[in-house]
């Protein structure tokens, strides 16, 4: 195994997306845990996905005589660089002859905050910013469509924008998810631009769909890649959500995955199960990882990376899956810079944005939690932007330290001068490789 003092990661998705330098002590042995990865599409590859769409016509043929469009994207939450896919899907709108006018980007972040205006034009670009509609869903909004209801129960109100448009669209990107095995396809729909009933049964009963289903899916198995994920998804909670986007009319899906530099590996269009599964298979392989046995055996320390998942502070249990492989139970550091700082879930506040707003001024004021190493479990957060008040109602049990040298300084001086360091340079994409999780989860 290759061993350094010195490791490069990844850091501040959607804010700067700089490197970070790791140090350890000498003596240390530390082992990177990459993902396979895979090199970066050129604009030419790319649009060159919207030209064979998986399983439907191409968009522009699809589109045709449709008066109106919607495209829901994902938000600042996600590390989507949606803003070198627009292009192409509103070429093909354009091509169809739907109405710019008509044509309005809605930004489905379920029941995390809206986009500022310097947000949007981050996700969606510059000049798609200031050249069409942009808004952002509102799942506590009065105005949304009713649909009836699904078999189970699940109450279906959504977003009136996406629901009058003639045309739908899903921009988005593949990641591993503990709920669903993986993110994008119609999870856009159902928790994105839906309402809060119908979000709160998402996530609240759905689950108990299928009884015997609710034990594996625990975040670890699923994070794992571990056989029960079903062509890359959970089912119950994805049946749900392809369920209503059938019953909506969803059209057409566009989902990328991404190397472990945020830039898109692969494009995937068309029906949005067909391209959706397609995408990932495609990312299993991509962000698979291997763990080395005797390193699982050895390790003193995990480093967990929280990017490309590291903008939004609620990804943050993403990053945390590999402590499940290691035997000597290690300390657990992990990197999240938290740029945002708020750890706001409307579902779990279960208040509206501005009045969340409201009650967190009250709370900036508490300090940052004095570290204090007396034991294996915290997990040990390196964070320059976390708020105190936040990591405090989100982290009660943990440790927050502002630079890395001082999490180092104290490990150093609990662990000896052998210890052993598994680092993972972007843990809250990476899964296990499918060979060793049928072996590590048996």
């Amino acid at each position: 195994m290759n061993s350094s003092q010195t490791v490069s990661v990844p850091s501040r998705s959607w804010f700067g997306d700089v490197e970070r330098t790791l140090c350890f002590p000498a003596g240390w042995n530390v082992h990177v845990c990459a993902c396979e990865d895979a090199p970066a599409l050129s604009t030419a590859e790319i649009a060159e996905a919207f030209d064979s769409p998986i399983g439907t016509p191409r968009i522009r043929d699809a589109a045709k005589g449709k008066a109106s469009a919607a495209i829901v994207v994902d938000d600042l939450s996600r590390p989507t660089p949606a803003a070198e896919m627009l292009p192409h899907v509103l070429e093909e709108l354009a091509e169809a002859g739907v109405p710019r006018a008509e044509t309005v980007i809605v930004v489905g972040g379920g029941t995390h905050r809206p986009l500022t205006e310097e947000e949007m034009v981050k996700k969606v670009g510059a000049e798609v910013a200031a050249t069409y509609a942009t808004t952002s869903h509102d799942f506590m909004a009065g105005d949304l469509v009713a649909y009836g209801s699904l078999e189970d129960g699940t109450p279906v109100y959504i977003n009136r924008i996406v629901a009058e448009a003639e045309f739908k669209i899903c921009v988005g990107g593949i990641y591993p998810h503990p709920s669903v095995g993986f993110g994008g396809g119609a999870k856009l729909i159902v928790p994105g631009v839906a309402g809060f009933a119908t979000i709160f049964h998402f996530h609240s009963f759905s689950a108990r769909r299928g009884q015997g289903n609710l034990e594996r899916q625990k975040p670890s198995a699923e994070q794992a890649g571990e056989v029960t994920l079903i062509d890359g998804g959970v089912r119950d909670h994805r049946d749900v959500a392809e369920e209503v986007s059938s019953l909506i009319g969803l059209d057409m899906l566009v989902n990328c995955v991404l190397t472990s530099r945020r830039q898109i590996a692969g494009v995937f269009v068309g029906d949005f199960v067909e391209a959706h599964r397609a995408g990932a298979r495609f990312a299993r392989r991509t962000y698979g990882t291997e763990i080395p046995r005797r390193l699982r055996q050895e390790a003193d320390v995990v480093v967990c990376n929280a990017y490309p998942l590291d903008a939004d502070p609620v990804q943050g249990s993403k990053a945390v899956w590999p402590r499940e492989y290691f035997e000597r139970e290690p300390y657990t550091v992990v990197l999240n810079a938290a740029c945002d700082g708020i750890s706001y879930h409307g579902l779990h506040q279960q208040l509206p944005w501005p009045q969340y707003l409201k009650r967190k001024a009250a709370a900036d004021a508490t300090p940052d939690p004095v570290p204090a190493l007396d034991g294996r479990e915290p997990l040990l957060i390196v964070s320059e932007h976390f708020q105190a008040s936040e990591f405090a109602a989100k982290h009660g049990g943990d440790l927050l330290f502002r630079d890395w040298q001082t999490v180092i300084d104290h490990l150093a001086a609990k662990l000896p001068a052998d210890t052993t360091v598994a680092v993972f340079p972007n843990t809250s994409i990476q899964i296990l490789k499918r060979e060793e999780a049928v072996s590590v989860g048996a």
